[in-house]
């Protein structure tokens, strides 16, 4: 199959077959991720934890799913992708078991390690078979893809709706959030079987496919941050993850104790968060695909940085609701344009090798984010911990003003 023809149609035949599959199975590895966010409270008082504990706990599974992220890519690009994409989704699922059985802190970071594990091993594989599959129109593919993410985020917001409703109890002495995480663990395998069934491209790239494939890492990560401007894409990408990391974590919380929203309210809120991004990154990456990427980015970013702002002094239900929806527009478009602009510069030979490694840097140091925000909201409150977050989304977009107008 000649997988480097240029795509004319995203879905149809087998090339829509696998993105739609990967693309529900990043969709139910994101529900079970996106439901800590919303339980934090409930799991931090289960567990004896404080916020700046449950902030360190949030970062280890972030700096595990970052490291992780290169060689997860690298050996895809040896060994074929299914090969990692199949046991990325296994722990994936056995850490929803886990965390559905968690009874100790120390239970709780086994269960999150798995997670990031299983996420590295999920996410860089599939964003190298989606490029392998579609090459005239990856900013449009990417967005479907990374649209599952947000589907995760909508089905999470919905069921700590459920859950807040039905007062956190299925039956007598079971918490039935444990059972809703156990429910996405088991959906987890169901769609490994589902993509074996499907999958055609087989189990061994063998030496024709992984002829050429000669880059050392020292060679990789020089490919990706060799030069000034790369080092500082690179950094913008990093500061926009770590604000991503601490609003997806702690919007929640920040909802439900800086505003005093309750617990339906807020998932409501979180819902509507990942509602949009559903619909705004199909429409952003095709987009990308039409007008210059990095100055797409930039606006994205200075929007999300307004959303901040209005965050901050909105008060009602309605204020913190728009608040969000400019947030959410401006932040959900960056994930298919960032994911564009590193397959358009990765050699066709090591896509995952490029992907993995530059996907690492920024998510190492973007990582911190979980546990910066922990630590500011304990110390000096969610308002200077929003300020911060404002501050980082503002450097991030001068750094690509930089690299734009110097390109330009």
């Amino acid at each position: 199959m000649d997988n480097s023809r240029k795509i004319d149609k995203i879905f149809g035949e087998y090339r829509g077959q696998m993105l739609l599959l990967v693309a529900m199975g990043w969709a139910i590895t994101q529900t079970g991720r996106f439901l800590l966010p919303p339980l934090l409270p409930i799991i931090m008082e289960e567990v004896k934890i404080s916020v700046v504990i449950a902030g360190v706990v949030l970062t280890i599974m972030q700096v595990v799913y970052a490291i992780t992220q290169y060689p997860s890519g690298k050996i895809s690009d040896w060994v074929g992708r299914p090969i990692i994409i199949i046991p990325g989704m296994g722990l994936i699922g056995l850490s929803f078991f886990f965390i559905a059985g968690i009874k100790t802190a120390f239970m709780l970071i086994f269960a999150v390690v798995l997670l990031g594990l299983g996420r590295a091993m999920y996410n860089v594989p599939s964003r190298a078979l989606i490029s392998d599959l579609y090459v005239g129109r990856r900013g449009r593919a990417m967005g479907i893809f990374t649209a599952g993410s947000d589907l995760g985020g909508i089905f999470a917001g919905l069921l700590s709706i459920v859950l807040a409703m039905a007062y956190l109890v299925l039956v007598e002495g079971i918490p039935n959030w444990r059972v809703v995480v156990g429910f996405c663990g088991i959906v987890s395998f169901f769609l490994i079987g589902a993509f074996i069934l499907v999958n055609q491209e087989g189990y061994g790239r063998g030496e024709k496919s992984g002829e050429g494939i000669k880059s050392s890492v020292k060679k990789d990560i020089i490919y990706i941050v060799g030069e000034r401007s790369q080092r500082e894409t690179v950094l913008a990408f990093a500061l926009f993850i770590f604000v991503a990391t601490a609003m997806v974590n702690f919007l929640p919380l920040y909802l439900i104790e800086g505003k005093g929203f309750d617990l339906r309210t807020a998932g409501s809120i979180f819902g509507w968060f990942f509602l949009l991004g559903m619909v705004v990154k199909p429409i952003i990456g095709a987009l990308s695909d039409r007008a210059p990427r990095y100055l797409i980015s930039i606006g994205g970013l200075l929007v999300s940085m307004g959303g901040i702002g209005f965050l901050l002094v909105s008060e009602t239900v309605f204020g913190v609701v728009i608040s969000i929806a400019i947030f959410a527009i401006g932040y959900k478009g960056q994930f298919p344009v960032i994911d564009a602009i590193l397959m358009d510069s990765a050699p066709k030979k090591s896509t995952g090798s490029h992907i993995g490694a530059a996907r690492s840097i920024f998510f190492t140091i973007g990582g911190m984010g979980a546990a910066y925000m922990g630590f500011a909201i304990e110390h000096y409150g969610y308002t200077m911990g929003m300020v911060g977050l404002g501050a980082a989304l503002l450097a991030a977009s001068i750094l690509l003003i930089r690299n734009y107008r110097k390109e330009g």
